[in-house]
């Protein structure tokens, strides 16, 4: 071997040297891994757990009436309810109830959920900031081994908590809820081993200290005054539209006959009253009082009816 060679030899091996340890060799699979995870969204995951998949988890709540009863009489039955993330002490679940607002304040609303009970049990979170993991762990549905640090899994919680006070709080706020109104809601709430120990839920904390509650977030929230009278429908008045009832075509109707300007519909009214008509239209408003308007033409006319 010539000088030449070996000169060639010695700095093709330094290269190798140097290249070798600039170099690091994977599995493809923990490459695309370790990308995914650092594009990862704590905004997307959130929207996509609310909208896609927290809706499994809801149709399976507790009652809260008897779980505040559990937590107070038998704590150990209560935390075999619930779903607790790893060795911790403080275990989530999911609730459902109706309850009567007691009070208003700006972190929430104090409700009683137990009927025997005017105090309240519940301090129902609608205050303009949301904290911690209720909604996240209560649910069952996130795993923090499926997160390479726990500062992912955490921010997850901060951008469930956002979405809840710009859909769930905000909206409801926008209905006024006042002390005596009754409201229906599926919320998830945070316990620890030890919270009911020393103060039952619903009790003061010593003569004249605060009420010790049940801190609810909730998922779904409404007054139940309003949602009752809205499935009852309003018994004085009816709105009819001709135009929105449908007419099955048929061959002895193979056309329905559009609606005639000049045709009333028969209208029984008390003996003695009277009614005033205001043009003539497909659209018109009844009512229990005994009068009718339809909004067409401008021509009126006075009508005294005899019995």
């Amino acid at each position: 071997m010539t000088r030449k060679h070996l000169f060639y030899l010695i700095g093709i091996a330094a290269l190798a040297l140097v290249v070798g340890r600039s170099l690091e060799f994977r599995r493809l699979d923990e490459k695309r891994d370790e990308e995914r995870a650092a594009r990862f969204s704590p905004a997307e995951y959130a929207r996509d757990f609310w909208d896609n998949r927290l809706s499994a988890a809801l149709d399976r709540p507790e009652a809260a009436a008897q779980m505040i009863r559990l937590f107070n009489t038998d704590m150990k039955a209560a935390i075999a309810r619930g779903r607790t993330l790893g060795q911790s002490r403080v275990h989530a679940y999911l609730l459902q109830g109706t309850g009567r607002i007691v009070a208003v304040q700006k972190e929430g609303l104090l409700v009683s959920v137990l009927g025997d009970d005017p105090n309240p049990q519940i301090l129902l979170c609608t205050g303009a900031y949301i904290a911690g993991n209720a909604v996240r762990d209560a649910s069952g549905l996130i795993d923090v081994s499926s997160f390479s640090d726990t500062m992912k899994f955490n921010r997850i919680s901060a951008e469930i908590n956002r979405i809840v006070v710009q859909e769930v709080i905000t909206p409801f706020l926008g209905q006024t809820p006042q002390v005596g109104m009754n409201v229906r809601f599926v919320g998830a709430a945070e316990v620890a081993d030890e919270a009911t120990e020393k103060t039952p839920l619903g009790e003061r904390e010593g003569a004249e200290g605060p009420w010790h509650l049940l801190r609810v977030v909730p998922i779904r929230l409404e007054v139940a005054e309003k949602s009752e009278a809205a499935e009852r429908g309003n018994p004085k008045f009816e709105i009819r539209n001709p135009k929105q009832i449908p007419m099955l075509q048929t061959e002895e109707n193979p056309k329905p006959p559009a609606p005639s300007p000049s045709r009333l519909l028969p209208t029984v009214l008390p003996s003695g009253a009277s009614v005033w008509i205001i043009g003539i239209s497909d659209f018109e408003f009844v009512s229990d009082f005994g009068f009718r308007y339809s909004s067409f033409r401008a021509s009126r006319s006075r009508i005294g009816l005899r019995a």
